[in-house]
């Protein structure tokens, strides 16, 4: 069974406003992400909500998702990730996790990593795109106490780093996997990528 948790709690402080709730073509990219997911071949979904919690939660509203609030979003990604890996399902063989702030990935990329992942014997597999390591990564079900042990802005990354070889970095030929969205600047690089300016 594979499940997703999506990050989507977050303060968006360089953003000055929500990230996951920024329009792309009468989308908002938690929307955008969501379906994305969902259309995938992931078998669980679970959206992590925090800042705008409400808002948040309406926009993902009719989609097969299960959502979970963090009120505690303030302390940063550890804690929303940590919340998310207690709320999925115990039978989880592989854990995707992903941002609210990279709609560029699809669901044909989620499927194809999730191929590259149950192929391989690796704990963790993480995409890498000209060499910039990026998300969604993949990790092992056997690592979800490590998941639900994180505190407050300590990410994934931690538990990336003491798992050295372990972990398999896969290169790809898709930009979405690093492209993702920090500051009114970097929207506006994405809206035209889009044509929608």
């Amino acid at each position: 069974m594979i499940s997703a948790i999506i990050l989507a709690a977050g303060m968006s402080k360089r953003m000055g406003r929500p990230k996951q709730l920024l329009r792309l073509g009468g989308k908002t990219m938690i929307r955008i992400i969501a379906e994305n997911v969902v259309a995938s071949k992931v078998d669980e979904v679970l959206v992590v909500t925090g800042c705008q919690g409400d808002s948040v939660a309406a926009e993902v509203s009719g989609l097969p998702v299960k959502v979970v609030h963090n009120p505690d979003f303030a302390e940063g990604q550890g804690v929303s990730l940590a919340l998310g890996a207690r709320n999925i399902s115990k039978d989880a063989s592989a854990i995707l996790v992903l941002t609210s702030d990279q709609p560029l990935v699809s669901s044909s990329l989620i499927n194809f990593l999730v191929e590259k992942f149950k192929k391989s014997s690796c704990l963790a597999l993480r995409p890498v795109y000209n060499g910039m390591p990026g998300h969604p990564v993949i990790f092992s079900g056997f690592l979800r106490e490590e998941l639900v042990g994180l505190k407050g802005d300590e990410g994934a990354r931690q538990i990336l780093k003491k798992m050295g070889g372990g972990v398999n970095y896969w290169p790809v030929q898709d930009e979405a996997v690093v492209f993702d969205i920090d500051t009114p600047e970097d929207f506006e690089t994405l809206r035209k990528r889009l044509n929608l300016l």
